[in-house]
């Protein structure tokens, strides 16, 4: 009677065995376990690297203006962002009287909405002079030429100037812009105009 026993789970292992090599095989044949082409990035994140050295927040900034990212943008920005207008800017525009980071946040996503359709954005940077004032502060002074290719008639889509732009690194180790002084080359619009254009 044992040994009936005894064969029976035999059979029964053997029968339990042969039914999960089948089912192996029957998945096996099908797509589950086949590799499968990888999905596209999720590109609404844009371009940001962690500002790590202070020319990442260079960077950054370059690539958010690049991509009219607006999140990506104020992650660059100071919670207490000082900004300094051109000359002519401040004594035209009032807008500038409390500027911070709120209003600079403000300014950006508007103009980015009206270049929403578009391409060909873009910062360039030049004659790049970068001064090490401590071991946690870093001044960069620039001309610069920035073009938007945004919809609004009654703003310009490309403006010069000069910047002096202080980052400074924060006590979790990141870099930071916290100052930005913006300066007029003659007559031609400056980043400062446009500002003025788009938080209105």
């Amino acid at each position: 009677m044992r040994d009936v026993i005894v064969r029976d789970d035999l059979r029964e292992h053997v029968y339990l065995s042969v039914l999960a090599v089948a089912m192996m095989i029957a998945l096996s044949s099908c797509s589950l376990f086949s590799t499968r082409s990888p999905e596209d990035p999720i590109t609404e994140a844009g371009t940001y690297s962690q500002p790590d050295t202070p020319e990442q927040v260079i960077e950054n900034i370059e690539a958010a203006v690049s991509e009219m990212n607006a999140l990506n943008y104020r992650r660059s920005l100071s919670d207490a962002l000082n900004f300094q207008p051109t000359a002519t800017a401040e004594a035209r525009e009032s807008v500038f009287a409390n500027w911070g980071r709120t209003q600079e946040e403000q300014y950006f996503t508007s103009m980015a909405a009206a270049a929403s359709l578009s391409s060909g954005h873009g910062i360039a940077l030049n004659d790049r002079s970068f001064a090490i004032v401590s071991d946690s502060r870093y001044v960069l002074d620039a001309t610069y030429v920035l073009r938007v290719n945004h919809r609004r008639p009654d703003a310009p889509t490309e403006v010069q100037g000069r910047l002096r732009w202080i980052i400074e690194q924060g006590a979790d180790g990141l870099w930071i812009l916290t100052e930005w002084t913006d300066q007029e080359l003659g007559s031609i619009p400056s980043w400062s105009d446009l500002k003025a254009e788009f938080i209105n």
